[in-house]
């Protein structure tokens, strides 16, 4: 014979109920996790927007958290200074500039990985990232400590970006001292055609050159 114990009344809505406190603090915690992650992610954009429109020189922590719809001890509990916020700001944008290369080098197609490179690049110089980055290495050399902390992650996200597409390279049946040297190559063709063309500098046809230079890049692999 099975003997199966079953809780009475007073017992059974007693664990009910716990159960339901249970649930209900759960969900209380997730809830908070998700309100402060969207709090983070209102001053984040925030910042990219001011830093657009005023440069560093004139960017202040509080006008951030105005333009967030967040109180100042909220802004402070996520970002106590400018320089932590700003720099949070630009790491977040790098993360989805890394996410973005891997998936870009991932899908590029067979054949293709040359030219999917390049728009890669191209898109990602006329991006909030680039426009931001290159204002606040320019704008707070003045401030030492801040601009190399926006050097260190900048260069730790670029190498990870420019790794994704040697990877790719390689994937493709080129060698990897080829692949290093080739997306270099390209590279650094592309970064001096976005100085170019942020000086307005009319008298060079970019169209023609780049077609060269990524030419270059494709007989460089191949050999």
């Amino acid at each position: 014979m099975i003997n199966l114990y079953v809780p009475d009344g007073g017992m059974r809505r007693s664990i009910l109920k716990s159960e339901r406190v249970e649930d209900r603090q759960i969900k209380r915690r997730r809830s908070q996790s998700e309100r402060r992650a969207e709090t983070r992610a209102r001053l984040l954009d925030a910042s990219i927007r001011l830093l657009q429109e005023k440069g560093f020189s004139r960017f202040r922590i509080g006008d951030a958290a105005a333009l967030a719809g967040v109180s100042r001890g909220g802004q402070t509990h996520h970002f106590a200074t400018k320089g932590e916020l700003i720099e949070a700001t630009i790491e977040a944008l790098f993360e989805k500039e890394v996410e973005s290369a891997h998936e870009d080098a991932n899908l590029a197609a067979g054949g293709e990985e040359i030219s999917s490179a390049t728009k890669h690049f191209e898109t990602f110089q006329q991006s909030d990232l680039y426009q931001v980055s290159l204002r606040l290495v320019i704008s707070a050399r003045s401030v030492e400590q801040f601009s190399e902390g926006i050097r260190a992650i900048s260069a730790g996200s670029r190498q990870a970006i420019e790794q994704a597409w040697i990877d790719r390279f390689v994937k493709s049946g080129a060698k990897r001292k080829k692949a290093e040297e080739s997306f270099g190559i390209l590279a650094s063709v592309l970064r001096g055609f976005a100085v170019q063309e942020s000086i307005k500098d009319e008298d060079m046809e970019i169209g023609p050159v780049k077609e060269l230079a990524m030419e270059l890049v494709k007989s460089h692999l191949q050999e």
